[in-house]
């Protein structure tokens, strides 16, 4: 009979002993170390999102993916991105006879198209037509720059998870 302690010292042993890692920025492949964000081009109507997108896209870039920041000629990997959608709808509401409905909150969603592109190999590692990030906040209390901020991190959140899935 085997003893609990036994089998769980092996299999620690076994992952001690384990030369397993992952390499390169986040998920994506080992050769890409440094990338160039072009500027964001903006397809809403809202055109003070762009600064702020840029910002949390360049931040997510270094920080998340461990990317250095380079030029267009120097960088191993572009990254693009285009704003494609802003949405603020209604989520939580009641009808108000004769006056139509009390909103108690609303949700922003905020869609990209983005692609990442290994320079030397000229290929695509990861792109999503169609990403989105999503913020609520309630008109009462909060301005909709609160659903507008949520949704933004959201989105460069999400942009993140997707190249770092590609390993």
């Amino acid at each position: 009979m085997t003893c609990p302690r036994s089998v769980l010292l092996v299999a620690l042993l076994g992952l001690a002993g384990c030369n397993y890692g992952f390499s390169g920025g986040g998920g994506l492949p080992s050769n890409l170390r440094t990338a160039y964000v072009p500027p964001i081009e903006n397809r809403t109507s809202q055109f003070d999102l762009t600064d702020e997108f840029n910002a949390q896209l360049v931040e997510a870039v270094r920080a998340k993916l461990g990317l250095q920041l380079a030029s267009a000629a120097d960088a191993d990997a572009i990254i693009t991105a285009t704003l494609v959608g802003y949405d603020d709808r209604p989520l939580n509401f009641e009808a108000v006879q004769d006056q139509g409905a009390q909103v108690f909150e609303r949700q922003v969603t905020i869609r990209a198209s983005v692609e990442i592109r290994d320079v030397e190999q000229d290929l695509v590692v990861w792109s999503s037509p169609g990403v989105s990030g999503l913020g609520n906040y309630r008109p009462a209390t909060e301005l909709d720059t609160a659903g507008k901020e949520m949704a933004l991190e959201s989105l460069v959140q999400k942009i993140v998870d997707g190249a770092q899935s590609q390993w």
